[in-house]
């Protein structure tokens, strides 16, 4: 993967890293955090070496588990599920990155109540359809059915047992929750006084990777913690991929103006921003004229010019490629890959998505 640094036409290409500044990507995909490391490891180091800490990074809690790259990811097969099942990768991002857990203090993974207690009984205390879930896939393992919770605290059922239960899904077992709850509590400070203290803190704004290609919505955990921390900016960094540039998927990731957190506002500034800053890219092009099925490439330049003049009306960030003399070749290579794809593949119907996003209003 390519990764290419942006910045807005009317702005500086400039990090705003001083003490107390929140630094809010949004989140596209789960290689957001390398892509972000990457990229502006440089200027972090820089500050660093001027006496700014390290910045912390708010981290989706389950990630911190053992069993998480077994459970999280999607469409891996059930054998690899087993063999990844023992891994915690939680000590590895804590020893190499300023790590703080971020909880929902009424929802959490399944494995964590059944952790909790493994001699909890499952029938009757889990929602009809997810206990129907595991003996199911008990029965097509060929395994006696799970009568407790230790008995499918195994690989086997790594991806079932990262399925979301609310409070009220379980609500018998109370002190589980009560002790999540004082955790999210205790967590969220340790944000709020990081950001007292002079350091600075990441967090995806959005909470969980967008499904869909749209900025938002932005979680109001965002305003509560600029708010508590005292923040005195909340830097936006907006970032995109491109998979149908060419061989190599490139990442671009855009610097906005920092923003001076202010009460009821800070929500849609940052919403504002980031789609502002999501640069204009040929993929979000060739995609959504394809998903409008037109695919002759005769009309991509008409199309692409269309979209370039708007942008520099905008003062979006635009993909290089897209100014310079490689433009026909690199929309031409696009739209290639994108036919192979069709209209109705996700990964076009995402970048079609985005580019309607960030130009509305």
């Amino acid at each position: 993967t390519e990764i290419y640094t942006l910045s807005l036409h009317d702005a500086l290409p400039i990090l705003r890293l001083e003490p107390g500044t929140i630094v809010a990507p949004n989140h596209r995909s789960d290689n957001d955090v390398p892509v972000l490391v990457s990229a502006l490891y440089p200027r972090w180091a820089r500050a660093v070496a001027h006496g700014l800490p390290w910045p912390t990074f708010a981290t989706d809690d389950h990630a911190l588990q053992r069993g998480f790259l077994a459970g999280y990811p999607e469409h891996i097969p059930l054998w690899l599920r087993q063999l990844l099942w023992p891994i915690n990768v939680g000590g590895v991002l804590e020893r190499n990155l300023r790590c703080i857990a971020v909880r929902e203090p009424t929802r959490m993974r399944l494995v964590e109540v059944l952790r909790a207690d493994p001699r909890m009984a499952l029938d009757g205390q889990l929602p009809p359809e997810l206990r129907a879930a595991l003996a199911r896939r008990a029965a097509e393992r060929r395994l006696a059915p799970p009568e407790q919770a230790g008995d499918v605290l195994r690989g086997v059922y790594a991806d079932l047992l990262w399925t979301p239960v609310d409070r009220d899904d379980v609500a018998s077992h109370g002190g589980v929750w009560r002790d999540h709850l004082r955790a999210a509590i205790n967590d969220f400070g340790q944000l709020a006084q990081t950001l007292r203290s002079g350091g600075l803190v990441v967090i995806y704004p959005e909470g969980e990777l967008s499904p869909d290609g749209r900025i938002g919505p932005l979680k109001p955990g965002l305003a509560s913690l600029a708010r508590r921390g005292k923040a005195r900016w909340v830097q936006p960094v907006a970032t995109c991929y491109d998979p149908l540039f060419g061989p190599r998927p490139r990442v671009y990731l855009s610097v906005a103006p920092p923003i001076v957190p202010e009460p009821g506002r800070l929500l849609r500034d940052m919403s504002a921003a980031l789609r502002r800053a999501t640069p204009l890219t040929a993929g979000q092009i060739v995609a959504w004229q394809l998903t409008r099925g037109a695919t002759s490439p005769t009309e991509l330049d008409a199309v692409a010019s269309g979209w370039i003049d708007r942008a520099r009306a905008d003062k979006r960030p635009i993909e290089p490629a897209l100014e310079g003399t490689e433009r026909r070749a690199i929309l031409h290579t696009a739209h290639q890959r994108a036919l192979r794809r069709g209209g109705a593949d996700p990964v076009i119907r995402r970048l079609a998505v985005e580019l309607d996003d960030i130009h509305s209003r």
